[in-house]
Order: structure tokens, then sequence, then C-alpha cells
């Protein structure tokens, strides 16, 4: 049981201000020998590593791992600062805080290397920081970070999707994918992958005490308070209130575990004195979602992300966004050329009931091989 005075020192942490929006990579990998790389068995590859080496990469950006489940497809790891998912032929690493994630990238490239493995390609992404100045070497710009990335993929293009000014989502992109016939109707089908980010702030403080534990110093931090007394009384207001004791009681109550219909919750984590992180599994094992909130009201936030494969993410940004409730949010669509929301129709955005859309930028990439569309909304005030 954590002491009086832990406790106090944790509440000074929350309220100082926690970086809830990930960094994030993904490294696709193909055999250096030429092979296609779905002849890959699917425990082969980068899955051959055990938890014992990824420990080792997840220190390098200083975290650790909580929780480890192997599925049909993948290897799934809930870190102290996000997650990871290992399949046999790529990786997807996401963090928060003040992290050092691209530290971790030579370190993978080399393990890929010793398994006779090479990238075939390479995206980093993240949204505009809350609290940039946290931040240390190589992420306190994304000029700092572009010029990390381009000493390991000189080739690698760098991209500012949004208005400066408000949300923006930055990118960095190595393509190095052999598409025979390209641009000429005579191509292989190589790209077939889609995935969706929803970055949410001010999420609801109903739903965000869901997240914290049900301690007297922690609990006001979920409501904006101009000065102590107002957290005193808040604080007797919040005394008696049902909060959630457990992580399953968590995922139940905010409706998470009914977020993906055909998918299911691998394993989930309340974090002392604050916070939640879950990964999930849908389309058979084959698929990833992931869940991770900061509740506390000054940098109040909740990401959701998912490799799901279907002919629209409407649908399920439209749950998301009805289960946290936030003020405003980012959502984020990347659609390959031959995924299933691409071969249905045309990218569009998303309409939500309250919400107003305040900006889509879209980027299409190479001959259209895949696009990337962002928006940004915000709640609209009451009638």
């Amino acid at each position: 049981m954590p002491s009086a005075n832990d406790l106090a020192e944790k509440y000074d942490e929350a309220m100082d201000g926690f970086e809830g929006s990930e960094k994030k990579m993904e490294i696709d990998f193909v055999p250096i020998s030429g092979e296609d790389p779905e002849t890959l068995p699917i425990e082969g590859g980068m899955r051959t590593y055990r938890r014992e080496f990824w420990s080792d990469v997840v220190a390098l950006l200083n975290g650790t791992i909580l929780l480890h489940d192997p599925q049909d497809r993948f290897d799934a790891y809930l870190i102290s600062e996000s997650s990871l998912f290992v399949y046999n032929d790529r990786v997807i690493i996401l963090t928060c805080g003040t992290t050092l994630l691209l530290k971790t990238l030579p370190t993978m490239i080399k393990a890929a290397k010793d398994i006779g493995l090479e990238v075939s390609w390479f995206q980093y992404s993240r949204k505009n920081f809350l609290f940039p100045e946290k931040q240390q070497f190589p992420h306190t710009s994304f000029d700092q970070e572009v010029d990390f990335l381009h000493d390991i993929f000189p080739q690698g293009r760098p991209f500012v999707m949004g208005p400066m000014t408000s949300d923006h989502w930055y990118l960095f992109v190595a393509d190095f994918i052999r598409r025979e016939g390209e641009c000429n109707g005579n191509r292989k089908i190589v790209d077939k992958d889609q995935m969706l980010n929803i970055y949410m702030y001010d999420i609801d403080p109903q739903v965000a005490q869901l997240f914290m534990r049900a301690e007297s110093l922690i609990i006001p931090s979920i409501f904006q308070g101009e000065g102590q007394g107002e957290l005193e009384e808040k604080q007797k207001e919040l005394a008696n209130s049902d909060f959630c004791a457990t992580t399953e009681e968590a995922t139940a109550r905010s409706g998470i575990d009914k977020l993906m219909p055909d998918g299911s919750v691998v394993h989930s984590h309340l974090f002392e004195p604050c916070g939640y992180s879950m990964n999930g599994e849908g389309d058979g094992g084959k698929s990833y979602w992931t869940i991770h909130i900061t509740p506390e009201a000054h940098c109040s936030y909740a990401s959701f992300e998912t490799n799901h494969s279907c002919e629209s993410y409407h649908d399920l940004i439209r749950r998301v966004i009805a289960t946290f409730r936030p003020k405003r949010m980012t959502t984020v669509e990347h659609i390959d050329q031959d995924s299933c929301i691409s071969t249905s129709g045309p990218v569009i955005p998303v309409e939500i009931d309250g919400y107003r859309m305040d900006g889509r930028t879209l980027n299409e990439f190479g001959c259209k091989d895949y696009v990337v569309q962002m928006c940004n909304f915000n709640l609209q005030a009451a009638q």
C-alpha cells in the first residue's frame, strides 16, 4: 500500500502535466534474400525474439514491460509507457511521456539484419506535444527527430499535416517497397494495410474518474480548479463517489470492452495514482487495438489505435467518441491502395453528431500507393 508521502509525490507529478500523446514507429521488414515476406512462418521473423530481448529494447527508451501475451499473428506487450506489437514481418511501438523512442531504432534494425531481414517501409509519427519543453534528445523538436532519422534513412521524407497554430500531426516516411509495374496497372498487390488513430483531448470528467485510483489526494485532479479551496471542496464532494478499484472494473464500466464487437481485450492495466492502458486483438487474432488514457483535467487525453480491416472506420470512430466524450480530437486514417477501405470507395471524413470538423488534410503518397487523411474536430456548444 503506498504511503502518504508516496501519494503526495505522485499527485504533484500528476498535477505538473503528463504528455499523454504518443510517439509511434512502425517498421516493416522483408527477407534480404528477396523471398516473399508472406513465406515467413507466423511465429518466425521478428517473433523469434522473446520477451528478454524486447525488455532490453524497451529499456533503451526508459520503459519496462508490464504484461505480455502472444496472439495468433502477433505478440502483444503492454509497457509502462504504452504498447508494443511484434509481428513476424513488422514491429509497431508507441510510447508516451518523455520516452526516447527513436533510440530503439538502430537496435531493432540490427536485430532484423541478424535474422536475414531488412527494412521495406518505415514510419515515425506523433501529434504536436502539449509540453514540448519536457522532451529530451532526440525528441526536443520535429527538426531534431528528422535529423536523427535522416542519419538512418537518408531518403526518408518528413511531413506536417494540419495547421501549425493548433492541432497538427508529424510524419516521417521511408519507403523501400518494390512495386512491380507501379503506375501502369500491372503491379503486384503489396499495399493492403490500413490503420486508424484517434487522439482525444479534454475527455469528460465523469469518464476520466474511472481511470484513477480512489485516493483522497488524487481524486480532485480530474477537475479543473483555480485554488486549493476549490480542490478541497471537490475532494469532499467526491469522497463517496463510486470509483473503479480494479483494471477489470474500469474496462467494463467505461465500455472499452464493447468497442470492438469482433475483438477482445488481451490485457489492461490501471496505473497508480492514475492512468490506464490496454491491448486487444481482432479479426481472429490478425489485428490489434490499443487504448491509453491520461485522466488529469489539465492534460486530459485518451488515444485509440487499430489496424482492424473493415470497409469504413466511421462507425468505430463514433463508438470511441461516444465512450470518451472529448471536447476536441484528431483522427488519422492510413489507407493503402489495396486495403479494404480503399477498395470500398473514396476516403471521406466521418460525420459525428455534436462535433464540427475544423479542418481536413489529405496526402497521397507515390502513385496513390497509400493515402493519409487527418481531420480535426471540436465539440459544438449546446444550443
